[in-house]
């Protein structure tokens, strides 16, 4: 499944860009802000944001019992809007919230069990070379069991991904854990914390005593900053007014602090660059979209339940409507985008025709929103910010193929609801309704709309196009035979993007300055920090299309990617390598060199690569596998490795 989002430029009469400008700023952005203040302050807050998750129940019922009446006189789609712009929030932030928990709650059990080597000897009242001995019979015993996963993991690991998923194998670190926890035995816990701290192994030097020291302390500065990331601020909205910076500034001005806390709180209320943007509109519905064309053939649009509302608020709309049968907004977009709204469109035209057989759930169009975009110059804002429409949809529906295959996954779920039993706590008549729009969808479903076949890409299975991640060449592909292991060409982040390789120089030269200004700006107090540009996507993308381009050529079957969770490591090797060679015999240069290329890793989007990689290649049916990337060896070496492992993976899982 592979989701894709394209946006275009909307226009219409400055007399209805107007009354929506107060529409979304007025009443929809405030009522945004009040439901995000409204959750935190719901008794079951604390419940939530331990299990990391929102009903959107609780935020419908704050929107129905008292909202409405704050802020009425919206359409009913702006309402339910707000409602999942509250719920998309908190969920983020939730998420991001029970994450620092989790690693917050990893480290700190480390913590909790190493010691020196000192300590332990003096705890067990025995040698170093005993506690080494118990450690080995505790890895033995360990490695004999089948269901533990003998890859040896790191405390950073355990706390990221250790609880991550029960189903998964259990990794060594965190059985070792369940056995410290288990036993009683001091010579036993002394030789599990042992393990723990050198990474699950028996250490074969002696432990310095200060680059331990320096180690808890470090541990211990970063449990502080989880800390304080867990009490972060709350989602507080959108302040398009100002009147929250007057508030601060009239504190600050008559009172004196009574903590540093509170001095950066009011500092970053002070500093930080005013919102001037409304909430977008979320339409999750493709029926929310109203699609036509004008007298001169060129696309418009109009939304369920805006022209009622621009109706009422002036006789000019109002007139405009009797004598205009066109919609109001006017689309312009790209050349290569236009095919994608002339198939919404077509889409649209086709459902009008048929409502009551055409299937809403096959329509190309997924969701859209509805935004404006921050322009440059004086005047009215309505008219120096411009509005767009952003609209997301289903590549698989492009196709005949495609729309059979979302076809069988939608009657395959509608059977399943069919069969459900009815909860206690629900309403027979809600049951009853929702059985009724079961069986309608079940009964459209079976009508397909006639769309474009295409012949689905068959590539060789035999032949993979590894990927390897770097930091001299940010991506570097191999295609091979996984069954000769043979090797049929190389290529690199240079040679896959060609004449506008300059453009990956120019993103590296933006990020550099970029990095300059935020330093400076947080050094003055700034809250405002410069962002990256789409540059990057771009670049991505380039990238992306260039690999699948090599994988047709070659009848590539798939294309296997590295496991990104060893990120860390992968490039440490590199790093340590490059600093060395770099800086022979200083080991203080070699260290401030790695660091600056450790500054690199940070500045690369290597998720958003090899996400934008796999959602390309499922456009064009071209499976995505992972891969081992081992630590060693050149890029191309790493490459060939990525695609010979994960065909001997899926070898062995298809025996």
């Amino acid at each position: 499944m592979s989701y894709i989002t394209i946006h275009c430029r909307l226009t219409a009469p400055e007399f209805i860009r107007r009354p929506l400008w107060h529409l979304m700023t007025e009443q929809n952005t405030p009522l945004v802000n009040e439901l995000l203040k409204r959750v935190s302050q719901h008794p079951k807050f604390e419940t939530w944001q331990r299990k990391g998750t929102l009903p959107n129940s609780a935020v419908k019922e704050l929107c129905d019992e008292a909202l409405r009446k704050v802020s009425s006189g919206q359409p009913g789609r702006f309402y339910a809007s707000a409602i999942l712009m509250t719920t998309y929030t908190y969920e983020s932030w939730l998420a991001l919230q029970q994450n620092r928990r989790r690693r917050l709650d990893g480290k700190q059990r480390w913590l909790d069990v190493v010691k020196s080597d000192a300590e332990l000897i003096k705890l067990s009242g025995s040698t170093l070379e005993a506690i080494q001995h118990r450690a080995q019979d505790v890895l033995s015993q360990l490695n004999a069991e089948p269901e533990t996963q003998l890859e040896p993991d790191t405390e950073e690991r355990y706390t990221t991904e250790g609880q991550a998923n029960a189903s998964s194998p259990v990794s060594l670190m965190t059985r070792l854990f369940e056995v410290y926890e288990a036993t009683d035995d001091i010579l036993g816990r002394c030789a599990i914390a042992h393990l723990l701290k050198n990474g699950c192994k028996i250490s074969e030097t002696e432990e310095d005593p200060e680059k331990f020291a320096h180690r808890i302390h470090r541990k211990q500065k970063e449990i502080e900053q989880l800390a304080e990331q867990l009490s972060a601020r709350l989602p507080k909205g959108r302040d398009l007014t100002g009147e929250e910076f007057l508030e601060t500034l009239a504190i600050a001005t008559q009172q004196i602090s009574e903590s540093v806390a509170q001095a950066r709180e009011w500092q970053f209320k002070l500093l930080t660059r005013p919102d001037s943007i409304p909430y977008p509109i979320l339409y999750g519905s493709s029926t929310d979209i109203l699609w036509g064309k004008t007298t001169n053939d060129r696309i418009a649009v109009s939304f369920n339940g805006i022209n009622k509302c621009l109706k009422a608020a002036s006789p000019d709309i109002k007139n405009w409507f009797k004598t205009n049968k066109e919609y109001p907004f006017r689309l312009y977009c790209d050349q290569r985008q236009l095919p994608f709204f002339q198939r919404f469109l077509d889409d649209w035209q086709a459902y009008r025709a048929n409502e009551d057989t055409y299937p809403a759930g096959l329509l190309t169009l997924s969701s859209a929103i509805l935004a404006w975009r921050e322009g440059e110059g004086n005047g009215a804002p309505w008219n120096v910010n411009h509005l767009a429409l952003y609209c997301t949809f289903d590549t698989r529906l492009m196709t005949a193929e495609g729309t059979l295959q979302v076809q069988q996954e939608k009657l395959a779920k509608a059977i399943r609801n069919q069969t459900l039993e009815t909860p206690e706590h629900e309403l027979a008549e809600d049951r009853r309704k929702f059985q009724q729009r079961n069986a309608s969808t079940l009964s459209r479903l079976t009508n397909l709309p006639q769309r474009r076949s295409q012949n689905p890409y068959q590539g060789n299975p035999e032949i993979l196009v590894g990927l390897s991640i770097g930091l001299e060449n940010l991506i570097t592909a191999a295609v091979a035979n996984g069954r000769t292991e043979d090797v049929l060409t190389y290529r690199t982040s240079r040679t896959l993007l060609g004449d506008r390789h300059h453009l990956l120089n120019r993103q590296h030269q933006q990020q550099q300055q970029n990095a300059l200004r935020r330093h400076k700006n947080q050094k003055r107090g700034v809250a405002y920090q410069p962002s990256e540009s789409e540059l990057g996507q771009y670049v991505d993308r380039l990238q992306a299309k260039a690999i699948i381009q090599l994988a047709q050529a070659y009848q590539a079957g798939n294309i296997a990617v590295p496991n990104l969770t060893h990120l860390r490591e992968l490039l440490d090797s590199e790093i340590t390598a490059r600093a060395e060679q770099k800086c022979p015999g200083s080991v203080a240069a070699q260290k401030q060199c790695a660091k600056k290329y450790r500054e690199t890793i940070h500045q690369s989007s290597y998720d958003r690569l090899v996400a934008t990689i796999c959602c390309k290649a499922q456009q064009f049916g071209i499976t995505v596998e992972i891969g081992f990337q081992p630590f060693q060896g050149t890029p191309q070496e790493q490459a060939k490795e990525v695609a010979i492992t994960a065909y001997h993976t899926r070898t062995i899982a298809t025996e």
